[in-house]
């Protein structure tokens, strides 16, 4: 996967990875290698293996693409449409839901995204900007329709590569099986491994990789890709190459990462701006919003106040188990169970449950909602950040917001945070105005989301027996 994903926490190698072993599972080679119905499979020439090593990097380079695929679902094929686009990647959909209805559907590698259907959205090729859950592909699928999506999406994603595949190697691998027409269009039909990049190890762990039928027009595009998800007959995905439309709403939601990233270094205004951007919320406050995925299709939300001047968050918290209050301080948390989704202008003195940050059970109650309160605790510092420090290691990941008032979407280095490879780190920052707008920070579940506007808050009256323990 190119360093433009939008998702940096999920590693391609382990999808690609999980991908093969499912479809292995799923009893492939049974299926897929039949050439029940087939014209005598033949081996490919040289220049069809050529056209099928070239795939991959045309689909790279591809402008998106509407689909059209066909699951095998509890003894029925199931029609859904949708879109790709491959540079990011992210599929889009508009899935049969069981019980009559749809639900809006998104995909990037290791994660799915879904809500409730919007189908003028859909039409329009906009995706909805709130309301999704998200949930880990293949380990959180619960019915027989989810894990065959998941396998066919992710399947999808490994149909792109910054470079060509070797043509030596899959004149030695593939077989040609059958012409056709698909969409006015004569096809060569091709039975070959799926093609992925694994090092040693994690080839090893997969295994040979499993095979698929590729159909490919005289240009070398893919024009329907077919594998075995499990069912009796192949699932197929057909890319309707002709089909106009409008791309520019085709973006993962925020919980996917957002728009595309490029990143790049920062240039010296910015890695100034960057260097100053905490030691400039040390007098400051502010409202917080927050978004956590926190399991499969569980999503925990906030509400409240940081206030960087005496190091106190104090937020109201929602999420499956309940509603609670949460105080945050350096030392450690304090949590209170509520119910009537209020969040007191002065905490309540008793009733609440304390966890320092040294303590023993401390580690049981630290979830990801914790993680992202601290980070934005730590967004404040006494004095500014080693400016040549965040110009060697800060990235601008992409520009958001308009060119009159842009957002810069960036990562640098934070108390000490551990180097990664551009994209990759564990939080990434908005900035507008030279502040901070946005934390974002990745779990397994998707990304979560905290964000920020500037408010002279009177300071929070931390109860004094929280307060002992907690700083």
């Amino acid at each position: 996967m190119s360093s433009t994903t939008s998702i940096p926490f999920r590693s391609a190698l382990l999808w690609v990875v999980a991908i093969i072993a499912t479809v292995a599972v799923a009893g492939w080679f049974a299926v897929s290698c039949s050439p029940g119905g087939s014209q005598a499979e033949r081996p490919v020439s040289e220049e069809e293996a050529a056209l099928l090593a070239g795939m991959r990097e045309k689909n790279h380079d591809a402008a998106p693409v509407a689909l059209r695929m066909s699951l095998p679902v509890d003894g029925e094929t199931l029609t859904v449409d949708g879109y790709l686009d491959w540079q990011v990647p992210m599929a889009y959909a508009r899935v049969p839901d069981g019980e009559g209805g749809f639900r809006l559907v998104q995909a990037v590698p290791g994660l799915i995204a879904s809500r409730a259907d919007d189908e003028a959205a859909f039409g329009e090729v906009r995706v909805p900007e709130d309301g999704w859950t998200t949930r880990a592909m293949l380990s959180g699928a619960g019915t027989q329709l989810e894990t065959t999506l998941d396998i066919l999406v992710s399947s999808l994603f490994t149909l792109t590569a910054e470079q060509a595949d070797d043509p030596a190697a899959l004149a030695e691998a593939a077989t040609w099986r059958e012409e056709g027409v698909i969409d006015g269009e004569s096809v060569d039909s091709f039975r070959a491994p799926i093609m992925v990049e694994t090092d040693a190890q994690a080839g090893e762990a997969a295994g040979a990789a499993p095979e698929a039928l590729y159909s490919l027009d005289g240009e070398g595009n893919l024009r329907r890709f077919q594998v075995n998800t499990g069912a009796e007959a192949l699932s197929a995905v057909d890319f309707l190459r002709d089909v106009s439309f409008d791309a520019a709403g085709l973006v993962p939601n925020d919980m996917l990462g957002g728009a595309r990233i490029a990143p790049e270094p920062v240039d010296e205004d910015l890695a100034e701006t960057l260097a100053e951007l905490r030691a400039e919320n040390w007098s400051e406050s502010a409202e917080v919003e927050m978004a956590v995925p926190v399991a499969d299709g569980q999503a925990a939300t906030g509400f409240g106040s940081v206030d960087w001047r005496s190091m106190t968050a104090y937020l109201h918290v929602t999420d499956a188990s309940g509603q609670r209050l949460l105080l945050a301080r350096p030392g450690g948390f304090a949590t209170l169970a509520v119910e009537d989704g209020e969040l007191p202008e002065t905490p309540p003195t008793e009733g609440w449950e304390v966890h320092e940050l040294a303590g023993e059970d401390t580690a049981e109650s630290f979830g990801p909602v914790e993680s992202l309160v601290y980070r934005l605790l730590e967004m404040a510092a006494e004095e500014g950040d080693d400016e040549d420090v965040i110009a060697e290691r800060a990235s601008l990941l992409r520009v958001d917001g308009t060119e009159e008032d842009p957002v810069y979407v960036v990562e640098f280095p934070v108390n000490g945070d551990a180097e990664a490879e551009p994209g990759r780190s564990a939080y990434r920052y908005h900035v507008a105005d030279d502040r901070l707008s946005e934390v974002e920070m990745m779990t397994y579940y998707g990304v979560a989301s905290a964000e920020v506007a500037y408010e002279d808050y009177p300071m929070v009256p931390v109860p004094a027996g929280v307060e002992e323990r907690i700083g």
